[in-house]
């Protein structure tokens, strides 16, 4: 008779401020009685990449094959998964057309790899709504975004992703489709000829964070400029 897998629910959460920007990743892995919190920091990456990384973070704690419920507040994992999507672009080399590369192939292969070691399924759940796993997953993601030890990103390529995600306030989120609203950046003083964006594009739902080309700006003395991160 074949042993029933321990099952294992996990949470997981990514952030990127501004996006692309510095980043990380929160998961909490829950197993009867025990708990595990898992989390990094990256010097340039984006949101999706770590909302991810921080499911394969996840899966690839785990040591022996398990039943896991996953848990996220990214459709972009949840629906890649759930549509098909991510194994259709395998099937192709990693193209999602003749043309077009998909993004984040260097993760999704690590996902793949990791899903398919368990018995996996993958729920969405919105962001910063009260599911206090979910909100904690949030809270490792940002400090870990937000500390002075982060790693590159090796897989990153900015030419494979788009740094203007939105231009204008009113727009829906990427993320969770709430309305985006116009925010003054903060102020750091910054060097001569040091790029910096004037303002940048804000979601109250899930406090996601974009910036706009129109609003980079570049110092041209040393002064105190407008700032889009703490």
């Amino acid at each position: 008779m074949e042993q029933e897998k321990p099952v294992v629910t996990i949470y997981t959460d990514g952030a990127a401020e501004p996006n692309p920007g510095p980043g990380g990743y929160g998961v909490v892995l829950l197993f009867g009685k025990h708990r595990k919190e898992l989390s990094c920091g990256f010097e340039l990456t984006t949101n999706n990449r770590m909302e991810l990384l921080a499911v394969i973070a996840g899966l690839e704690a785990l040591t022996k094959p398990c039943s896991v419920t996953v848990y996220s507040d990214s459709k972009y994992v949840v629906d890649s998964v759930e549509n098909g999507s991510v194994f259709e672009w395998r099937s192709k080399n990693w193209f999602r057309t003749k043309s077009e590369r998909a993004k984040n192939s260097d993760l999704w292969e690590r996902f793949i790899a990791a899903y398919e070691s368990h018995a996996v399924t993958l729920k969405w759940v919105p962001g910063h709504s009260g599911i206090a796993e979910n909100e904690r997953c949030d809270e490792l993601a940002v400090a870990a975004a937000k500390s002075l030890q982060r790693f590159p990103d090796i897989g990153y390529q900015p030419n494979q992703e788009s740094k203007v995600t939105h231009t204008q306030p009113g727009e829906p989120c990427r993320k969770c489709g709430t309305e985006l609203i116009r925010q003054t950046a903060k102020e750091k003083r910054r060097k001569p000829g040091e790029w910096y964006y004037e303002w940048y594009l804000y979601c109250a739902g899930c406090k996601a964070t974009y910036t706009v080309e129109s609003a980079k700006r570049q110092c041209e003395s040393s002064m105190l400029t407008m700032f889009d991160d703490d």
